[in-house]
């Protein structure tokens, strides 16, 4: 599409891999549109995802899934298993400087035995999170996060954002394929069009609210 615009060759799916000149900046140009869109918002809704995490008895922290980006700590939920004993059950966040200051030395104590059934989960050392008491058995966690933005690299790879929004990454990719041609007028023309449409999304799928508080106080 972005090559249709600028009045160029198509790429086919044979000579998608190696194209040269105008065609491989079109395409970083398209993987920097999209990766603006994405870094955009933390929760974007077509990038949520959900996680089932198998858990080791005496390990308290435990890493990210591949291309997280956020994850909703209200989420996180313990699995109802009969042949573990446990029902659902819902895991309540804390801050790590708790686990550091109430639950780690009773945890490291445990050692591979673990304590019982988590209650708490925090943000890990790192990248992941942590659970506490220390888990003595192998209970599944279940939680929700966002996803980060992957590289479209492949002929028939496909994004994650709305095909309804296919305007918006070409507005972007429009953008940076001006920037580098020194094309001004047409980068900051394409810029604002790139502008306007982010602010669309953002409208559709951020700026919605089910409820308002009025926070003013009666004196």
């Amino acid at each position: 599409m972005v090559l249709r615009r600028i009045n160029e060759v198509e790429l086919t799916s044979s000579d998608f891999a190696d194209c040269r000149g105008v065609q491989a900046l079109v395409k970083d140009a398209v993987k920097a549109s999209i990766a603006k869109i994405n870094q955009a918002e933390f929760e974007w809704p077509f990038n949520s995802a959900e996680h089932t995490q198998v858990l080791t008895a005496g390990q308290s922290e435990y890493s990210w899934p591949a291309f997280f980006k956020v994850a909703d700590y209200n989420t996180f939920q313990i699995q109802k298993d009969t042949s573990l004993g446990t029902g659902f059950k819902r895991l309540s966040p804390i801050e790590r400087d708790e686990w550091y200051q109430k639950y780690r030395d009773d945890d490291f104590e445990a050692g591979n035995a673990g304590r019982g059934v988590p209650d708490f989960v925090f943000t890990a050392h790192g990248s992941g999170f942590g659970v506490t008491p220390s888990p003595d058995k192998a209970y599944s966690i279940r939680f929700r996060y966002f996803l980060n933005y992957t590289d479209i690299t492949a002929h028939g790879d496909v994004t994650r954002i709305p095909e309804s929004f296919d305007t918006v990454i070409v507005d972007g990719a429009l953008y940076h394929l001006y920037m580098f041609k020194d094309n001004l007028d047409a980068a900051n023309a394409a810029f604002q069009a790139f502008t306007v449409g982010l602010k669309d999304l953002q409208t559709l799928f951020i700026n919605s609210y089910e409820s308002i508080r009025d926070t003013r106080i009666a004196f």
